[in-house]
């Protein structure tokens, strides 16, 4: 096995020189693929946490610290991708800088992102532009419905330039796909110090750097914010976001491959990532008694961190339960999950105001909101599975064409 054959979590054999970053693993980790959709599923109760509570206050009581919190599964998912990007990636274009590696891997993102979103943007539209131009009340109204809007938006630069995403995007969750689009520009850039940066520090100390990348953004939360208005939500906040949570996931990348992948190790980072997530949650719950819930997201990024570093080499308790067919493939769907759910909620939010069946404290609502995940996991596997994959195909394969 020569250097650049060395897989994730393995020594080189004697007379080799491991290098920094491992080449892709043969096996998907399986377990950071199904964390995706409870992210994604975490998002959508978050949107409609409010609706759970009118019509079953004993939701609240019992999950509200959970629900209150959902925000924060975009934080986890820019985690995730930092990591994932450097899993992949990383080996192959930390060496050196080279233009038509960048451009592969532009490509090769755009793939993966632009058609579902572009197809949910033009869904939105519509949706909007019926509600404008029949002048009928619009729950969640853009604050910005204009045709130089629609282009920043359809070329996924529109949060760039704001600072901050209230009802910027047509579709709302949106947003979040343009500030990744910023991290992907960078990302052929980041690489490079990713790559120095395993090179010259051990798992320790790339451990604490990850864990360093995203203490400003805890702090700014945790400063700027207060019981009416989360400093998630600050100013410009969303580029520290994306930014510590990108940088943090891409480190633990780091991190992870210098640990060899022995029954111990594994064994080990099984229990960290349970340890994490349960000590995580009672936080929520402790946080949430104190009244200072808006403090919560300061305590949790960090331990994103150490969840996804741990499931990328855990093989037993949660890993095993996110390793399950049904959670893998509805990870792999939990990106057109994510983008159809405000096109479900939002209908069902107008429908309140003009059919007294659905509205609020009637059966009707009751049912409405128990189904609205159900119905939002139906349609986003549909978009995934005819559309997003496809496309992405079929795009990939037009780099191939243009290479040869």
């Amino acid at each position: 096995m020569t250097s650049s054959t060395v897989l994730q979590g393995e020594r080189p054999a004697a007379g080799e020189v491991a290098a920094p970053l491992a080449p892709p693993p043969r096996r998907p980790v399986h377990a950071l693929t199904g964390v995706r959709i409870l992210a994604a599923l975490w998002v959508v109760l978050f949107h409609i946490r409010g609706n759970l509570y009118s019509e079953f206050p004993e939701v609240q009581r019992w999950v509200g610290p959970l629900l209150d919190q959902g925000g924060l599964g975009v934080d986890l998912f820019y985690v995730l991708s930092g990591y994932v990007l450097v899993l992949n990636y990383g080996s192959r274009m930390g060496r050196r800088f080279q233009w038509d590696a960048a451009g592969r891997f532009w490509w090769a993102r755009l793939s993966r992102v632009w058609p579902a979103y572009f197809v949910t943007l033009l869904v939105a539209a519509l949706w909007h532009g019926f509600l404008l131009a029949t002048e009928r009340p619009d729950p969640v109204a853009p604050r910005d419905f204009t045709v130089l809007s629609f282009l920043r938006q359809t070329f996924l630069v529109v949060q760039w330039t704001e600072p901050d995403s209230d009802r910027l995007t047509w579709n709302g969750p949106a947003w979040t796909v343009s500030a990744e689009a910023l991290a992907y520009l960078l990302f052929p850039v980041l690489v490079l110090v990713v790559y120095r940066l395993a090179a010259s520090f051990s798992v320790r100390g790339l451990a604490v750097l990850a864990l360093g990348a995203v203490v400003p953004t805890a702090i700014l939360i945790a400063g700027l914010g207060t019981p009416e208005w989360p400093g998630l939500y600050a100013p410009f906040m969303w580029i520290l976001r994306i930014g510590g949570g990108f940088v943090a996931g891409a480190l633990a990348c780091a991190a992870v491959q210098h640990v060899r992948a022995t029954p111990r190790a594994r064994a080990w980072a099984s229990h960290l990532a349970l340890a994490a997530v349960v000590v995580m949650i009672a936080c929520f719950y402790a946080v949430d008694r104190t009244g200072r819930a808006h403090l919560t997201p300061a305590l949790a990024i960090p331990f994103f961190v150490l969840v996804v570093g741990a499931l990328g080499l855990a093989d037993r308790h949660i890993a095993r339960l996110l390793s399950t067919r049904v959670l893998v493939v509805g990870g792999m769907a939990s990106y057109s999950v994510y983008l159809v759910h405000m096109l479900v909620i939002e209908p069902v939010w107008y429908l309140q105001g003009e059919y007294a069946v659905l509205a609020p404290g009637t059966t009707g609502s009751k049912l409405a909101f128990v189904l609205v995940p159900f119905v939002v996991l139906g349609a986003g596997y549909a978009l995934w599975r005819w559309l997003e994959e496809p496309a992405r195909r079929r795009m990939r394969a037009m780099a191939k064409v243009g290479s040869q």
